[in-house]
């Protein structure tokens, strides 16, 4: 029996890791236990320890992780159009329908926080703080002359040119490029999360301090990225900051009024490679919440709670159930529209 079970893990662990799912070995059916650590996310392993995991599993698979990369890329650059299906989502407004059309390349793609339940050993020496404006992830391809937007599910959202190797008809149509961004509507900015590929460079393998760098270096060489409205360059495509969690937090925040109104902050482990779906190797918070998980203060507005805010645990408890129930509420919608 033991054998029986040994060698079912092990092809569990072969299929998973062909799925491109590093991740999920790690993951186990949820427990009852006296402890939200354990609880809120449905995993039965604190953070720190599936951090550690997670850590060393990267670097004993980064051939795997390139392969992967090289994957997405290849299928990025040689999908055609056609293979866009029509798919039927419902509107936010739930009064009717439209239609989008679904990339399956691209769904699922993107990098996925936990929230920061517990704060991290190594968090000075080996964290960045992203700053996030309020908007919509996205995931921008830009690729045979055309910058493409997709939701995380890989619906289009539209199309553009940007400055972006291979976003724009006048140059660099052999390459791609794909980035993990916020889009503000207000603004009509995107902002740069994170970087999958740049002119045909895979960097999932790549640790976040890498990729960040090769980020800001490749951005300061295209200076057309923060202009508006050109030949090349429709929306200004802009990077954000990334704050040392050796440095004054409460000091950095203070300095962010363009990014006004924030929606929270994205902490990065630097070692950590860019991995579909969610990973305790990025965790988010609400700015609110740092007196009370980092014990740092700070400046308004940033230090405004919501109404009836009582600690960030029963915060964060709140927050799934809400979206329990409008996940609940949008299939019944859809099944009785379809009754």
């Amino acid at each position: 029996m033991v054998i029986i079970n040994t060698i079912m893990a092990t092809e569990m662990k072969d299929k998973l890791i062909k799925n491109g799912n590093l991740r999920a070995i790690f993951y186990k059916k949820p427990v009852k236990k006296d402890n939200y650590n354990l609880d809120v996310d449905n995993i039965d392993t604190f953070q720190e320890i599936r951090r550690r995991r997670l850590l060393q599993f990267q670097k004993k698979c980064r051939d795997t992780a390139f392969n992967i990369g090289r994957g997405i890329l290849e299928e990025a650059f040689n999908s055609e159009d056609e293979y866009e299906e029509e798919m039927e989502i419902q509107k936010i407004d739930k009064k009717g329908y439209y239609y989008s059309k679904r990339n399956k390349n691209y769904a699922n793609q993107l990098m996925m926080s936990e929230w920061m339940l517990e704060v991290p050993q190594d968090l000075v020496g080996k964290w960045i703080v992203v700053p996030c404006p309020q908007g919509k992830r996205t995931l921008l391809v830009a690729r045979k002359g055309i910058t493409k937007v997709y939701n995380r599910h890989g619906n289009n959202l539209g199309k553009f040119h940007s400055a972006l190797p291979g976003g724009n008809p006048s140059e660099h149509r052999g390459s791609c490029t794909i980035l993990d961004c916020l889009w503000i509507k207000q603004q009509k900015i995107y902002y740069i999360l994170d970087v999958l590929a740049w002119s045909n460079q895979s960097l999932i393998n790549c640790d976040t301090e890498f990729r960040f760098f090769w980020l800001r270096s490749k951005m300061q060489e295209i200076e057309e990225l923060h202009k508006r409205d050109t030949y090349r360059n429709s929306f200004p495509i802009l990077p954000l900051p990334n704050i040392s969690c050796d440095t004054d937090i409460s000091l950095a925040l203070a300095n962010l009024s363009n990014l006004y109104p924030l929606d929270g902050l994205l902490f990065y482990h630097k070692d950590g490679q860019y991995t579909k779906g969610r990973t305790p190797l990025v965790t988010w918070s609400k700015t609110f919440m740092l007196p009370e998980i980092l014990g740092i203060s700070v400046p308004p507005p940033l230090d405004e709670q919501p109404d009836g805010y009582i600690d960030f645990v029963h915060y964060i408890l709140n927050n799934r159930a809400k979206k329990k129930k409008v996940e609940s509420e949008s299939q019944m919608d859809i099944v009785d529209e379809n009754s």
